[in-house]
């Protein structure tokens, strides 16, 4: 339980970010779509990456890790902005690393995220941060709180290796550790608040930050108005230090599986982003049906959803593994992604356990290291898209076969246009027409190009 007294040293630390003038938004939400800090129109296509030194699974009192976590640098930026074309990464940070032991900040694990989404911005990819979770926490469950924020204290600390997960996710300590944390039986909202605006204080205005996901995967039932109360609390935290910082909040974790979310009561603040992930069959049966319709179904319920409480669409997570069908499954959403509008992370860059959904095969080595990059996890995800424009965004569709991107304005102006065009997919350029006539394009950083159309239709195809 914290002591006033004790609180006092960290609201003095953060007076300044109170008192100080706000910085400038990269990105902003409004009317139900993002905009850069020049007013563009903007999408993102990205990555998750759980990230050695901030996916906190290690112990310090000589437990066995839960699991290997990759290293992840620059290089790996310069890899997603120019080779993918992506210009995002959801990066998992847990409160755990943040803080350890209670009111005990990590000011060098703050700063690696920085460090980091700077690398990153350096290669026209953006971060979001992501406070991320997996059954509570790593003492009881895989990630997400420290062992003070559990209450009622965990009967058993685990360890490593990690090859019970979804035991540990229906346990008891584990279901307990969340109703007692959602139902705010103690002071466990405010512990995450003063957190979040510790994070938020540090991040703000910093290069490639995007903004502040405030929880992954809610795991409460039946409860909107709960989870709609914590996260306005916690947004309020967040904007008193940060007040231009894009918040991005997700329904409950159950939403994945029932592909559905009342949205009431509405979030209803400005600024906001609605992020949830779209796993539709995956988890049931992966996707034995190929049932395009159930897809097609869930997003547009995200997109109402979304335009429910207000906010912008962005869809955290969606995957479905590496077989011919979770590939099928990938072009599926994307596609339906692109006709809703929405931006996206996909599910995942690189892991050495559970399934191994990355883009890398892992080593099979003692630790384990990277192995060969997967061709067709990497073919799909580098498809040409319009990552910011001059005007309103009307439609976008990429074709696969064809490896052609058409998209559709209105209110088009005279500033450029910027386009993904991954190296991987356009080794010898591309063919650019406005309303049917050739125009020209300048390169401004590898895996993109830059465009002025003041038509309605843009089309980006290979030179033939």
């Amino acid at each position: 339980m914290r002591r006033l007294s004790v609180l006092v040293p960290l609201v003095l630390s953060l007076s300044c970010g109170d008192d100080a003038p706000s910085k400038p938004a990269s990105l902003t939400a409004r009317d139900g779509r993002l905009y850069d800090a020049t007013g563009r129109e903007v999408l993102f296509h990205g990555v998750n990456a759980r990230v050695e030194g901030l996916f906190d699974v290690t112990f310090d009192d000589g437990r066995v890790p839960l699991e290997e976590i990759p290293p992840f640098t620059e290089d790996d930026c310069r890899f997603l902005g120019e080779e993918l074309g992506l210009n995002h990464l959801r990066l998992p940070v847990n409160w755990s690393g943040i803080e350890p032991h209670d009111d005990e900040f990590r000011a060098e694990y703050v700063q690696h995220i920085v460090d980091l989404a700077a690398a990153c911005h350096r290669h026209g990819v953006e971060t979001l941060v992501d406070f991320h979770q997996d059954a509570y926490s790593k003492e009881i469950g895989e990630d997400g709180a420290p062992l003070f924020a559990i209450q009622p204290p965990p009967t058993m600390l685990l360890e490593g290796p990690l090859d019970d997960l979804n035991a540990r996710r229906a346990s008891a300590q584990v279901g307990a550790a969340f109703l007692g944390f959602f139902e705010n039986q103690y002071d466990g909202w405010a512990q995450f608040g003063q957190m979040a605006r510790y994070v938020a204080a540090r991040i703000d205005g910093k290069p490639g930050i995007l903004g502040l996901e405030i929880y992954n995967e809610p795991y409460l039932f039946f409860q909107d108005d709960t989870l709609v109360q914590f996260h306005q609390q916690i947004t309020a935290d967040i904007r008193a230090v940060a007040p231009n910082l894009t918040v991005f909040f997700e329904p409950a974790a159950v939403r994945n599986v029932v592909d559905v979310d009342a949205a009431d009561p509405p979030f209803a603040r400005p600024n906001a982003v609605y992020a949830p992930h779209i796993y539709t069959d995956v988890f049931e049966n992966g996707w034995a049906s190929e049932d395009v319709s159930a897809i097609e179904a869930s997003v547009a319920g995200a997109r109402a959803e979304a335009t429910t409480h207000g906010a912008a669409l962005y869809v955290g997570e969606f995957g479905n593994g590496t077989s011919a069908r979770g590939v099928l499954y990938g072009n599926t959403t994307m596609r339906v992604f692109d006709d809703e509008l929405a931006s996206w992370a996909f599910w995942l860059y690189e892991e050495y356990s559970q399934g191994s959904w990355g883009l890398y095969e892992p080593s099979g080595t003692t630790p384990p290291t990277r192995g060969t990059l997967r061709a067709g996890q990497a073919d799909l995800l580098a498809r040409a898209f319009p990552t910011a424009v001059d005007g309103h965004l009307e439609t976008v569709g990429y074709d696969v076969p064809t490896k052609t991107l058409t998209v559709t304005l209105s209110a088009a102006g005279t500033r450029p246009h910027r386009i993904s065009t991954p190296r991987r997919t356009y080794p010898n350029g591309v063919v650019v027409t406005c309303d049917g006539m050739p125009v020209t394009t300048t390169t401004p950083m590898p895996g993109r190009i830059d465009v002025v159309c003041a038509g309605t239709t843009l089309i980006v195809r290979p030179p033939t």
